[in-house]
């Protein structure tokens, strides 16, 4: 009876811990979910709390040999003051000329200069020719503040990232201007409305070119959850926030008859695009497939040898893509490297732990190469994710558009301030201009 009891104790035990086993293996999975958002190969630097930071080699303090200084160059003086004594200061005995003398320059910004305000008498007149006419003078069309100062609080408020509290405190220490923080908003949606007209014709421009580049990354608008989206071009770039990541944005702003090619990541809604004549032309982004194999190889040392393969792949590519061959050649080329990654694909079919990252390659598998036929196209899609880092510090700190009004000023502020600093233009200048 007693071995019977025993018996009956151990299968009891062996229930309760494979009970036990399920609930682990269950909460074990649910939290690996949840480090997926923290821990994957499209996981931005800043969120990579479990990073591990590899130690580097102590290297030698100061510039390497043969680097070139960057002291700032000395600026001509506008005036000269001289620095003399006649008598001693200090016993009053008179002094000769000085054995010596020493050279400095000064760099300095001006006092707190308080805001210039200029009355304007506008006179009317009635012409037999043209009716009513108005005499000319250069003011913004509404309010009462100038040019320079809607171009100033704009900037600050978009190009610096200030928060229109600071854009206040900042305003009043540089010029003595007592601004509130609804009045600053105020100024900047007198400027948005100014500048609507540009940030239409932009995107009619970017529309032109051959080659743009388009990725999306998520904001919150009153809480809820909207995306970016950025199409740039070498010179131009086009930023609107909508709440869908369908490809009827990539319609809105592209139109129906773009002819030419989008890099682009491996979202699958940019394949569902169609031009006028229902064909689309995309480069996959060869950063992104390296990086989920990176990923893998980390957690399966097996896969090093296939990520090690694929690299070397991609460098072919791109010596392909910049060989300056004919296209005959590089058609030729682009047919080597198809072959190679088919082979990838093909030796890559036994590793259960590639799978979700080959699928990914196969499924997209026309659209690696396109840079070999069209030279001017990029094989990865940094341009993008570099033209959408403003827009991602620019998130943090303000958390969340609080509504419809912030985020048409945030599209349109954005896309005209990063297209002229693509342009190597004064973004004050142009702004002021536009006003």
């Amino acid at each position: 009876m007693n071995k019977d009891k025993l018996i009956e104790e151990l299968q009891e035990k062996v229930k309760e811990l494979e009970k036990q086993k399920d609930s682990l293996e269950k909460e074990n999975k649910e939290l690996k979910k949840i480090l997926t958002a923290f821990i994957n190969p499209h996981t931005p630097s800043s969120k990579q709390f479990f990073k591990k930071r590899v130690p580097h080699a102590s290297k030698k303090l100061g510039a390497p040999r043969g680097h070139k200084g960057a002291t700032r160059e000395i600026p001509e003086p506008h005036e000269t003051r001289n620095h003399f004594l006649t008598q001693c200061p200090q016993c009053n005995d008179l002094l000769g000329k000085p054995f010596d003398i020493e050279e400095r320059v000064e760099e300095e910004i001006p006092e707190p200069q308080p805001v210039k305000v200029t009355k304007h008498i506008i006179g009317f007149y009635k012409c037999k020719n043209c009716g009513v006419v108005t005499a000319e003078t250069g003011l913004p069309k509404e309010g009462g503040f100038g040019k320079n100062i809607l171009t100033h609080t704009t900037l600050m408020k978009y190009d610096d990232r200030l928060p229109a509290r600071k854009v206040a405190n900042t305003l009043n220490r540089s010029h003595l201007l007592t601004l509130t923080h609804s009045t600053v908003l105020n100024i900047v949606q007198r400027v948005v409305k100014s500048v609507q007209h540009a940030y239409e014709q932009l995107k009619i421009q970017v529309r032109t070119f051959f080659n743009i580049y388009i990725d999306e990354t998520g904001i919150k608008v009153q809480g809820k959850q909207f995306w970016i989206w950025v199409f740039t071009t070498i010179t131009m770039t086009f930023f609107v926030i909508r709440k869908s990541r369908h490809c009827t944005i990539v319609k809105e702003v592209l139109g129906e008859n773009f002819k030419g090619v989008i890099n682009c990541d491996g979202w699958e809604t940019y394949k569902t695009y169609k031009d006028g004549n229902n064909n689309v032309l995309l480069q996959r982004c060869w950063a992104h497939a390296t990086r989920e194999v990176e990923t893998v190889a980390k957690k399966c040392k097996d896969v090093k040898p296939l990520l090690k393969w694929f690299q070397d792949i991609y460098l072919m590519v791109c010596k392909a893509r910049e060989s300056g061959k004919p296209r005959h050649i590089r058609e030729k080329l682009k047919e080597k490297c198809e072959k190679e990654l088919r082979r990838w694909l093909d030796v890559t079919k036994s590793y259960k732990e590639l799978q979700t990252v080959r699928t990914k390659i196969e499924k997209g598998f026309e659209h690696w190469f396109t840079c070999l036929l069209h030279p001017e196209v990029e094989p990865t899609n940094n341009r993008a994710e570099r033209m959408l880092r403003e827009e991602v510090v620019l998130r943090k700190i303000i958390g969340t558009l609080r509504n419809e009004k912030g985020t048409t000023a945030n599209e349109v502020m954005m896309s005209l301030i990063t297209t002229w600093k693509q342009q190597n233009k004064n973004p004050f200048l142009e702004l002021r201009a536009l006003l």
